[in-house]
């Protein structure tokens, strides 16, 4: 297998859910808010179209870029952009683009290459752009989700390469953000739609290994879905349901800082 593909096809799943869905919201759900800070399910979706078709060619992408300018001022000037256009617009917009990005994906590039494009002009790799782009979609899809109570796709490609994407940054999360002794270990035990263990221990060097202890300090159980929520930034640990096992006070204090994007 083509190290690409299982991050093209959790994308190209992830844009047939979302085309699917929708059409079948109503006028009121496309302006409920999400879970993604100051954002309506059009503004999500909005961005979506947003990033695709600039990478599709489709628009110019001629927003003022630097160190002074934060990304997240470039992701909110292309919402801002299509505030008056129709849900149905936009959806036309995003499967147009959608469509042009899977068929220039038909044969997959090399992981380490430069795209000929990426958002913002990111010093992005194939590997970097393509894993981002089915975890971005995948994560919005979800906020679209929750906002409208259409849970979904808890079990799709975009479930898994997000889950395993996250479970990959909890070593950083205990050894860089917790800080505790050395010795210690967190074991995250997901259920639902991705059941997987998860593990991190901190060692001497004051950095933590993925192992999974078998008798951890601290065990999380959580579904998929919850973790993905806390590590996506878009909740925090008070709204979601985790059972923690063993030292409660190092459990809280990992939670408080799973988030690893926003």
């Amino acid at each position: 297998m083509h190290p690409l593909e299982p991050f093209v096809e959790a994308w190209r799943g992830t844009t047939r859910d979302v085309l699917d869905l929708l059409p079948t919201l109503s006028d009121d759900d496309w302006v409920r808010p999400t879970d993604c800070p100051g954002w309506s399910v059009h503004d999500v979706v909005a961005h979506l179209a947003h990033l695709e078709s600039v990478l599709a060619g489709l628009e110019a992408d001629d927003w003022p870029r630097g160190d002074a300018v934060p990304p997240s001022s470039y992701t909110q000037a292309g919402v801002d952009a299509r505030r008056d256009r129709t849900p149905a617009e936009l959806a036309d917009e995003l499967e147009r683009a959608v469509g042009i990005r899977s068929d220039a994906l038909t044969e997959l590039p090399d992981p380490d290459g430069t795209p000929g494009k990426t958002p913002g002009d990111a010093p992005w790799s194939w590997q970097t752009l393509l894993s981002n782009r089915s975890i971005d979609f995948w994560v919005h899809e979800q906020d679209v989700r929750r906002a409208v109570d259409r849970p979904g796709s808890l079990d799709s490609g975009g479930a898994q390469v997000t889950t395993h994407s996250f479970a990959a940054g909890m070593p950083f999360v205990l050894g860089k953000r917790v800080k505790p002794l050395a010795g210690t270990s967190v074991v995250w035990t997901l259920t639902g739609g991705v059941p997987l263990e998860v593990g991190a221990v901190m060692g001497d060097d004051g950095r933590a290994s993925g192992d999974v202890a078998t008798d951890p300090t601290t065990r999380l159980v959580l579904t998929s879905e919850a973790f993905t929520v806390l590590g996506a930034g878009r909740r925090g640990p008070e709204a979601v349901d985790v059972e923690i096992e063993g030292d409660e006070e190092l459990g809280r204090a990992v939670l408080g800082g799973m988030a690893l994007t926003r």
